[in-house]
């Protein structure tokens, strides 16, 4: 279950998300003051306007309704993108950012390191290849607590 959220209702969202050739990047049901939040992240390897999330929003908020997911109680809806700082997790996340520098909190410590910084050189089998100092480091994806992409200015 995704934070909160029945497995039953992840497969619809996902599959509803699916029609319009998005991607679940995140669901959580969590509470906030007099109403609850259902907050879905989206993504999509095109990206994520505003418009998509609306029509997610609409989409989703009559599916929810159906479905009856909240019953007797009521809730926010939310629906947005991961952001230009999305969290990287899963091996889907950082092939999308081979070739790009990115910070990774490690856990445990990797050699001393708590921080990691270098450049996503290739990813798969649960495991990435950065190159840190010159150097091709492999780490498995599994002993990384969490990752950003550093965004590099010209």
């Amino acid at each position: 279950m995704a934070a909160g959220v029945p497995d039953n209702i992840r497969v619809l969202v996902e599959a509803k998300l699916a029609e319009s050739g998005l991607e679940l990047f995140d669901l959580r049901f969590f509470p906030a003051g007099s109403r609850p939040i259902l907050r879905v992240t989206i993504d999509s390897a095109a990206g994520v306007t505003v418009g998509d999330c609306e029509k997610v929003s609409r989409d989703l908020s009559m599916l929810l309704d159906v479905e009856d997911f909240s019953p007797g109680r009521r809730y926010h809806l939310e629906v947005s993108s991961p952001g230009i700082d999305r969290p990287l997790r899963t091996e889907r996340d950082f092939r999308r950012v081979v070739g790009r520098w990115v910070v990774l909190q490690m856990k445990p410590v990797w050699s001393g390191k708590k921080t990691l910084k270098g450049k996503v050189l290739s990813c798969g089998n649960e495991m990435i290849s950065c190159e840190m100092d010159g150097v091709a480091v492999d780490l498995p994806i599994a002993s990384i607590a969490s990752g950003k992409e550093e965004i590099q200015f010209k």
